[in-house]
């Protein structure tokens, strides 16, 4: 069947790669391991948290392993984009940071187990996550009043990746072995995650490995597009009817090309995080405690030679208590604390050295009323933050600029009214009063930024971003028929941009280069600044259960989403705006083999900003069979998957290099999981 659909170029390349990868995977199997059969997981449809218990703390969206599991995705965006009023900002197939309801960079915040990621990647498009969708077990996007233990930036909502190293109950002993063979790519990946349990401690551990070629796509092979990354962690923990304590490292080394020849990006993180949690009596009836330790480094190299380093080390550390009952009242408070180093060294460094701390109070809280099926959720972020840039010596638009520190106290307030319809429908009304502080890079950009090809200059004297949303959902949580349809608004006084002003200075007469118009190396300046703005917008995902037993299932999906974005000043639309989608899907099981297939039209983004070129609408059509069956006294599972099928020229209006790097082709991707 490969050879007549994708070419016998594709098949047999793409068997190779899978045996490649399997042994890649393989290899790194602990002989220690005792073979325990565990049962197989459920596959679910679309992440989401319908119909889950209301709690202080439930997430807005999820996905967890089994949803995982059939992606193909190589970054966290990617992983991340299938799922309504989220975009990819990808520059390339290697970066990607997810774009939820417009909002990026710091305006979206990604965690990692709980506490602050501490990467690069809100620096720049180019830079990727410092985390690869191998090691994750569950992604989370809190919003409302629950995203508000973890960020005062919450209209768009907070994205948390757990990797799970730190075992919160007694795991037994086994393992799970996967590999993957892409055709678009030549993608060859394995890698292998491992538990065993001896009395109250549990260990785990997992490695994986992951090359690709330069990317295929429908106008022709991208140059610069490969990558070569290997990573791994172990966790230690011991467990007890009360509670955990336990601790975890994490590595990654990640090296990929960002569609220029020559230019490859090295990047290398170390993390350790600690985490413990007690089950208690009294007014406090559970204490959570997370920290995490972060060593982040990358290299930007051009030729072998690195023209610039961006390196960010620190901590960051939270404690939850979860409250007895106040009345009715549920309650989860906490305070948060970090601080972190940010360093851009080289030719191509726009930054100073940079410290960031920030100290906070928090709590989200669950009310139900005495009319039936009727609750508020609510809750509070109060934050302090300092930025403080060294002294610069830098010629830019300012000469050696001094020493400065900037410090805010942003403040963040949801409000939540639910109420059930009954047994199956639910209706949420959501108000929410946002601040985010501005970020270094935003205070004290002054140089060439090559991820964004510009001249960036930070304000110093920049103010907190404001702003206010409204969302409403009605949901369906139960029967055949599940899913949700919300809409929302939000409404900025002062949203936080890059704004164009002229050109780059001329540095000739001290040296430097020239980045003004007609210069040698001419760049657009752009400013941050703030600026009246509106986001709105409509999302939808829908599930209906036509046939439902133990042998055939079918169930058929409907997902859409849609977005407006504009400065409220007449100034036109925001940059890099996807403007929705709307979609079709069908997936089943017969015969015991699972299949889906999907079909979702992209709309056209014919509102584009005044600097940014129209984007055409595009379909995407995808497939994929898989099969679960016994090897060997393991579960095993194969899956074939295929992506763009239709070959369609696809271009994402949220990138940076739309223009230049388009969505991968059609390709077909063969993947091998086994779990003992």
């Amino acid at each position: 069947m490969l050879q007549v659909f994708f070419g016998t170029n594709y098949a047999s390349g793409v068997m190779r790669n899978l045996k490649r990868s399997l042994l890649v995977a393989a290899l790194s199997v602990p002989p220690l391991l005792a073979q325990t059969p565990k049962a197989m997981e459920t596959i679910t449809v679309k992440g989401s948290s319908i119909g889950a218990a209301v709690s202080a703390d439930t997430p807005a969206l999820l996905m967890g392993p089994a949803e995982l599991s059939l992606l193909s995705a190589m970054n966290v965006g990617d992983a991340l984009s299938s799922l309504p009023g989220v975009a990819n900002s990808q520059f390339g197939p290697n970066s990607g940071r997810p774009i939820v309801r417009g909002l990026d960079g710091d305006k979206i915040r990604i965690l990692q187990n709980g506490t602050a990621l501490l990467d690069a990647s809100s620096a720049s498009p180019d830079h990727a996550v410092g985390v690869d969708p191998l090691s994750l077990r569950e992604m989370q996007i809190f919003r409302g009043p629950s995203a508000l233990l973890y960020s005062t930036s919450i209209l768009g909502g907070v994205v948390n990746l757990n990797d799970t190293r730190i075992a919160t109950q007694r795991l037994g002993n086994g393992g799970t072995l996967v590999g993957r063979s892409g055709s678009v790519d030549n993608l060859a990946s394995g890698g292998l995650k491992a538990h065993a349990t001896a009395g109250d401690w549990v260990v785990q551990a997992d490695y994986f490995g992951r090359s690709t070629d330069d990317l295929r796509t429908p106008v022709g092979r991208i140059a610069g597009t490969g990558s070569e990354a290997v990573g791994g962690g172990f966790g230690v923990s011991k467990v007890w009817e009360g509670g955990f304590v336990g601790v975890s490292w994490s590595g990654l080394d990640n090296d990929y090309g960002v569609a220029e020849p020559e230019v490859v990006i090295g990047q290398s993180q170390r993390r350790w995080d600690i985490a413990g949690e007690a089950r208690l009596d009294g007014a406090v009836r559970k204490a959570a405690f997370r920290a995490g330790i972060t060593d982040y480094e990358h290299s930007e190299l051009e030729g072998g030679v690195a023209h610039a380093t961006f390196a960010n080390q620190g901590f960051d550390a939270r404690l939850d208590l979860t409250l007895a009952r106040i009345g009715s009242t549920e309650a989860v408070i906490g305070i948060q604390g970090g601080a972190f180093d940010f360093d851009v060294t080289g030719d191509e460094a726009f930054l100073p050295s940079t410290t960031s701390r920030n100290a906070a109070l928090f709590g989200s809280f669950v009310t139900p009323f005495e009319a039936p099926g009727l609750r508020l959720r609510y809750g509070f972020r109060v934050q302090r933050d300092s930025v403080s840039a060294d002294a610069w010596t830098h010629e830019g638009v300012l000469s050696d600029p001094g020493a400065a520190r900037r410090s805010f106290t942003p403040l963040g307030l949801s409000l939540a009214l639910e109420k059930d319809l009954g047994a199956e429908w639910r209706t949420t009304l959501t108000v929410s009063r946002v601040e985010r502080s501005p970020n270094y890079q935003e205070l004290f950009a002054d140089g060439p930024h090559v991820g964004t090809d510009a001249y960036e200059f930070g304000d110093r004297a920049l103010g907190k971003e404001r702003g206010y949303g409204l969302e409403w959902e009605v949901a369906k949580v139960a029967g055949p028929l599940t899913g949700s349809v919300s809409a929302f608004y939000n409404r900025y006084s002062s949203f936080i941009t890059l704004i164009e002003n002229g050109y780059g200075p001329d540095l000739t007469g001290v040296g430097g280069p020239d980045f003004s118009l007609g210069g040698a190396d001419e760049l657009v300046r752009y400013d941050y600044a703030s600026v009246p703005a509106h986001l709105y917008g409509a999302e939808a995902r829908l599930n209906y259960a036509a046939l439902a037993g133990d042998s055939a299932r079918l169930n058929v999906e409907v997902f859409a989403d849609t977005l407006r974005a504009s400065r409220r000043d007449g100034a036109g639309a925001l940059p890099r705006i996807s403007p929705g989608r709307v979609g079709f899907g069908l997936n089943g099981l017969l015969s015991g083999w699972d299949w889906r297939g999907e079909v979702a039209y992209f709309l056209t983004q014919d509102h584009p900003a005044v600097d940014e070129s129209r984007t055409s609408g595009y379909p995407l059509v995808s497939a994929s069979l898989g099969r679960s069956f016994r090897l060997a006294g393991a579960n095993a599972r194969v899956t074939l998957r295929g992506i763009n099928l239709l070959d369609r020229v696809a271009r994402n209006p949220s990138s940076f290099v739309k223009d230049a790097v388009p969505l991968p082709g059609r390709g077909v991707e063969l993947g091998l999981r086994l779990t003992f």
